[in-house]
């Protein structure tokens, strides 16, 4: 009989999407090794990095936190936090340590050692790097500039290293800066001499809560426990929801563009012979994965992050006549036709324009609101949903906008849409649902605003406009003729919202690997211990990070992302029987983002009979997949096959950097619309293989 050695939680995907109290006190109910949480990412675009603040909510962040201290002080557990503040650069990270003294204050936490764990680079050590030609592309752009990098606040992904010796010197609450998410796990499983293979893949599963639950999503906690014979099992505390195998392969290809290759700053997660399973109806686990070391840039590589301020922006949204959309220039984005997708939406399908508008008598009230409801309306997890990533795609970074309105009241309004045929299904529901949980969980924002969710499609068009520019006589001036260019063919309805002032555009101006191991081993992750009191921080000393070798040495299989599992390219064998939805063989059609510069899909099947069918028919090869999406071939860096998981996987250069100017899905959550309206032709020889499969 297998012994535990280790138990893991994680209250939810980022801290401040709330998760239910319930949830953690089930969770916390027997042996808790540590309460892990990420802070945030790059996902949400460049904004928080530039400006130094957070996504989420400060009560929604504080709320989450609070519970995580509070069981870290009754059981004397680790409780971790990276990518603090969401971004992880030091304004970051002081708005975090702020609301951290606020928690320890009031739950009267004393005597407790803190690690602060900063990530933060001075742009002039990456312009040193860029002048010496070492700054390494992670793929296409962003273009490297002297003067935009100087001009950018920069901060490195750590890995394991800065957070062990962390813990190593008896750190028990560790707040840090931008953190590769997988690390925040791994890190005291590889203390505790857990296999870095293991530690690594369980890192991954969790690092989003209960996303890789079934139902998913990441307002939920998520357990790991650790076995002896090197297995992992995961289970979600709340009863509502499962882990399957089926859900723990799914999220194992989360966001990453191969399904079978992790890259990290110490090594390569490799999951070719990784085995997903289930214990029972609940709970599922893996063995299996490794962790190699190979030549560079692993070990060791930090990939490194840059923002800058671009300018001052301008927003305006126009709902007008359908007679009038044919009359509307095919460049402007329009909800309705091609607010989802540059691609215009084919007449045959649906693209929806969701447009959540609050009103309140004070700013806080009216922001409140409308980001609680865009939060919950994009993640939240519904029977049948096959787009797990995200329900809607937002076109800015921040996705909200707030603005005084002409009656002295004050408003805030979130543009989105998507094109997903099941999300359409079960729309009416999901509104409702959301708005009862919003109700539930922050009666007092439900009742200090109220809210419109207005539905544009092509039978009510609504025109975003966007304009950036440093200059402000210059920005109004452009903006003006933006809207008269849409207003001399078409007239605005009463309901449009013209000239509001957005939060300012930021874009990216670095995403490359730095390999200087004398900066990263020397001057990167430095670590401050604090001796806290209450709100009373007394700093104790700092410390460098310590550093080691990790993973196994002399891996023979291959570490090749653009060969190892690729579909090839073959003629269907057989008679041709028929053909089935795509919808109706997958459990999983979905799109993310996999980093900045590019766009990941993953189709997991719902038997081994339908995904040999799918292959077979060789609907998924690269140049098919190109033509599927209407993007040139040289964009579509693979389609691979997951025989793990009965899943294909397709990754491809983005049409843009993520929260570019022209963007329509900072996320890239609902790009897989194409996919969900294939049909798959069946031919006999694949049902014959499929039999014995």
């Amino acid at each position: 009989m297998p012994n535990l050695i280790y138990r893991v939680v994680a209250p939810c995907g980022a801290l401040g999407y709330g998760y239910p109290k319930e949830s953690l006190q089930a969770a916390l109910k027997g042996r808790v090794d540590a309460i892990i949480c990420d802070g945030g990412s790059m996902d949400a675009g460049p904004y928080y990095l530039g400006t130094g603040t957070e996504y989420f909510e400060r009560e929604a962040v504080k709320a989450d936190y609070r519970h995580m201290v509070e069981a870290g002080k009754q059981i004397g557990c680790p409780v971790i936090l990276g990518s603090s503040g969401m971004a992880g650069a030091n304004r970051n990270l002081d708005g975090m340590i702020a609301v951290a003294k606020e928690i320890f204050a009031e739950l009267k936490v004393e005597d407790a050692k803190v690690a602060v764990i900063r990530s933060e680079l001075d742009p002039e050590v990456v312009v040193k790097e860029y002048r010496n030609g070492t700054l390494r592309p992670t793929g296409s752009g962003p273009e490297l500039d002297e003067q935009a990098l100087r001009e950018s606040v920069i901060v490195g992904q750590m890995g394991i290293h800065p957070l062990m010796t962390a813990l190593e010197d008896g750190a028990q609450y560790i707040l840090a800066g931008r953190s590769c998410d997988i690390a925040l796990f791994a890190s005291d499983m590889i203390r505790r001499g857990i296999d870095a293979g293991l530690a690594y893949h369980v890192g991954h599963v969790l690092e989003c809560g209960a996303l890789a639950c079934d139902p998913g999503s990441p307002s939920d906690c998520l357990v790991a426990e650790i076995y002896d014979d090197g297995t992992a099992l995961f289970s979600a505390p709340n009863p509502a929801r499962r882990c399957t195998a089926y859900s723990i392969a799914a999220h194992s290809l989360y966001e990453e563009s191969h399904p079978q290759l992790q890259f990290y700053p110490e090594g390569i997660l490799v999951m070719e012979k990784t085995q997903f399973f289930s214990r029972d109806s609940r709970t599922a686990g893996i063995r299996g994965s490794q962790f190699v070391r190979s030549r560079k840039p692993w070990p060791w590589s930090i990939k490194l992050e840059g923002s800058r301020r671009l300018g001052a922006r301008k927003l305006s949204l126009i709902y007008i006549d359908p007679v009038a959309l044919p009359m509307i220039p095919p460049d402007v984005l329009v909800y309705g036709r091609n607010g989802v997708q540059a691609t215009p939406v084919e007449a045959s399908q649906r693209e929806l324009g969701i447009i959540i508008e609050t009103v309140a008598t004070t700013q806080e009230a009216a922001t409140l609101l409308a980001s609680l409801l865009t939060h919950y309306l994009i993640h939240y997890g519904y029977p049948g949903r096959k787009a797990t990533a995200g329900n809607i795609a937002y076109p800015l970074s921040p996705n909200l906008v707030s603005f005084k309105r002409e009656d002295g009241l004050f408003g805030a309004i979130v543009p989105s849409g998507t094109r997903d045929p099941v999300f359409f299904e079960n729309y009416l529901r999901i509104k409702d649902a959301v708005i009862k949980l919003v109700g539930e969980e922050f009666p007092d924002a439900l009742a200090g605003a109220q809210f419109t969710i207005n539905e544009a499609d092509a039978s009510n068009p609504a025109v975003l406009l966007r304009s950036v520019d440093l200059d402000p006589e210059k920005l109004a001036s452009k903006h003006q003729r933006e809207i008269e260019r849409i207003t001399s063919v078409a007239s605005p309805k009463t309901n449009s919202r013209l000239n509001l002032d957005a939060p300012d555009a930021y874009v990216w101006s670095l995403y490359h690997l730095l390999q200087n191991e004398d900066v990263i081993k020397n001057a990167m992750f430095p670590i401050t211990y604090y001796q806290a009191n209450g709100a009373e921080w007394e700093r104790q000393g700092n410390a460098r990070p310590r550093y080691f070798d990790l993973g196994e040495a002399g891996y023979r299989g291959s570490v090749d992302d653009r060969t190892l599992s690729l579909i090839a390219d073959h003629a269907p064998v057989g008679a041709h029987v028929g053909a089935q939805r795509l919808l109706d063989m997958a459990v999983v059609i979905r799109s993310k983002d996999a980093g900045i510069n590019r766009l990941t899909f993953d189709v997991i099947f719902t038997s081994a009979e339908n995904y040999e069918a799918a292959l077979h028919s060789n609907v998924f090869a690269r140049e098919n997949v190109a033509k599927i999406l209407s993007v040139p071939l040289s964009r579509v860096i693979g389609t691979f096959f997951v025989d793990t998981c009965n899943a294909i996987k397709i990754s491809i250069d983005r049409p843009n950097i993520s929260a570019s100017m022209d963007e329509r899905d900072v996320f890239g959550a609902q790009q897989q619309a194409a996919f969900e309206h294939l049909s798959i032709p069946i031919y006999a020889a694949a049902l014959g293989r499929a039999s014995s499969f």
